[in-house]
C-alpha cells in the first residue's frame, strides 16, 4: 500500500524537478525551494522499496543496523523535506513583507542559505539514527521507515511537529499581511494573480502535509490502541499522500506549472509516438534506363570521370 502512494509520488516529484529546470518562467526562489522539497520527498518515499522487498521475500525481519544502511537517506530526506517546507513559508513571508527588497535578492546566495538549513537539520537527525544503530545494532525491524523511528529516534516526531507549528505560524502571518496591509494598498503592494495562486497552492500543500503528520501522531495514540489498524495501514498512507501532493496541487492551481507540465508531457509522448513511425529515406536518382540508383553510385562515377578527364566532367 505504501508503494501505491509512493511510486506515483516519486514520479510526480521527478516531473516537478524536471519542469523547474527546463522552464525559464520557474526561476523564482519559491520555485527552487519547491523543487528542492520534491527532491527530499523522493529520498523519503524511496524507503518503501526496502519494506516491499522484505515483505515479498518472506524475510519479515532484519537487523536495525542493516535496515539503516538502506534507509539512512530516507531519514535524511524526511527531515530535510519538512525543513524545506518551513523555508518556503519563510520565503513567502519575506516576499509579502518586503516585496521590493525581496525581488532584488541574490537568488544563488539566498537559495544556498535555505539548503544549508535543510542539510543541517537532516544531518543532525541522520547522526542520531547512526548513534541509535550503534547502540541497538541487532534490534529486529521490518524495514518500514517507521520501525526505525523508535525509542531514541522518536525525537523526530516532536521535531516534525515543531516544524509544522512554524509553518502554521508563518502562513498565518502571511495571511495577516496580505489581508490587512496589501488589501489596503493597491499601488504595488497587491500580489499578482500568479503569485496569489502560488500562495494558495502552498497553503493547501502545507495543510495536507501537516494534516498527514498530525493524523499520524494521533493514530499512534488512538487508532493503534483501539482499532486493529497500525500506523503502516493508516497514518503511513496519509503521510505519503501528503508527500505526493505537491505536483498535483501546483498543476491544478498554478497556471505556470500547469503550462510547463503539459508542455513537458506533450514532448515526452510526442517523441515516443514519432519514434514508432520513423521511415528511413535514402536519396536516389533516376537513370536513363528508367531505374533508380543511389546517389552514392552517382558520386562514385563522377569521381571516376574527374580522374579520367583531369578534373573536368
Amino acid at each position: 500500500m505504501m508503494n501505491v502512494a509512493g511510486i506515483p509520488g516519486i514520479a510526480a516529484n521527478l516531473l516537478l524537478i524536471f519542469v523547474t529546470i527546463q522552464n525559464i518562467k520557474l526561476r523564482g526562489s519559491a520555485n527552487y525551494l519547491l523543487a528542492l522539497t520534491a527532491f527530499f520527498e523522493i529520498l523519503h518515499q524511496s524507503a518503501h522499496f526496502l519494506f516491499l522487498f522484505i515483505s515479498v521475500s518472506g524475510i519479515n525481519f532484519i537487523n536495525y543496523s542493516t535496515a539503516l544502511l538502506f534507509q539512512l537517506h530516507s531519514i535524511f530526506g524526511l527531515t530535510a523535506a519538512q525543513t524545506s517546507m518551513a523555508s518556503i513559508a519563510a520565503d513567502r513571508l519575506l516576499s509579502v513583507l518586503f516585496p521590493l527588497k525581496y525581488y532584488k535578492l541574490n537568488i544563488s546566495l539566498y537559495f544556498t542559505i535555505h539548503k544549508i538549513l535543510a542539510f543541517i537539520s537532516s544531518i543532525w537527525m541522520s547522526i542520531n539514527a547512526i548513534n541509535f544503530s550503534n547502540k541497538y545494532p541487532t534490534l529486529p525491524v521490518t524495514g518500514y521507515i517507521s520501525d526505525l523511528l523508535v525509542l531514541d529516534m522518536e525525537i523526530i516526531f516532536p521535531f516534525i511537529m515543531l516544524l509544522c507549528g512554524i509553518n502554521i505560524l508563518l502562513y498565518f502571518f502571511v495571511w495577516i499581511v496580505v489581508r490587512w496591509f496589501h488589501s489596503a494598498n493597491n499601488d504595488g503592494g497587491t500580489q499578482s494573480e500568479p503569485q496569489s495562486r502560488l500562495l494558495k497552492s502552498l497553503i493547501l500543500i502545507v495543510s495536507i502535509v501537516i494534516g498527514g503528520y498530525v493524523t499520524g501522531c494521533l493514530c499512534k495514540i488512538i487508532v493503534d490502541h483501539f482499532m486493529n489498524l497500525n500506523d503502516i495501514q493508516f497514518a503511513g498512507i496519509l503521510i505519503n499522500i501528503g508527500a505526493s501532493a505537491e505536483t498535483p496541487i501546483l498543476y491544478i492551481f498554478s497556471s505556470f506549472y500547469r503550462e510547463a507540465i503539459n508542455k513537458q508531457l506533450r514532448s515526452i509522448f510526442y517523441k515516443r509516438t514519432n519514434s514508432k513511425n520513423v521511415v528511413s529515406v535514402h536519396p536516389v536518382s533516376f537513370n536513363y534506363r528508367g531505374g533508380f540508383v543511389h546517389s552514392g553510385g552517382i558520386n562514385g562515377k563522377t569521381k571516376q570521370l574527374e580522374i579520367k578527364n583531369n578534373g573536368t566532367v
